[in-house]
């Protein structure tokens, strides 16, 4: 299984539309055959700042998630906002 944690912030005029966009790329994914989860979570505090909780059945999952038409069109779609992005991996 691979897991993915990323914090994703953008600034306060672009907060709906990278909302909306997620949205839709949450949806999208967990149709995926490989995608064992897919959640996007928006704080309550900050309402720029999102997390996404993903997990995959492998790296081959992962690698068609990134190659598929719906993380294209997020990507396309969200290239004006000036994103902030931290990954998070796990402490072993």
């Amino acid at each position: 299984m691979v897991s993915i944690r990323l914090r994703m912030a953008c600034e306060a005029s672009q907060a709906e539309t990278l909302f909306r966009e997620l949205t839709v790329l949450q949806q999208e994914t967990r149709l995926e055959p490989g995608n064992n989860s897919f959640d996007v979570f928006r704080s309550s505090g900050q309402q720029t700042s999102f997390l996404l909780l993903e997990e995959f059945k492998d790296e081959e999952a992962l690698a068609a998630h990134r190659s598929s038409n719906h993380f294209a069109a997020f990507k396309h779609n969200t290239t004006s906002l000036g994103l902030t992005l931290e990954r998070y991996m796990p402490v072993p």
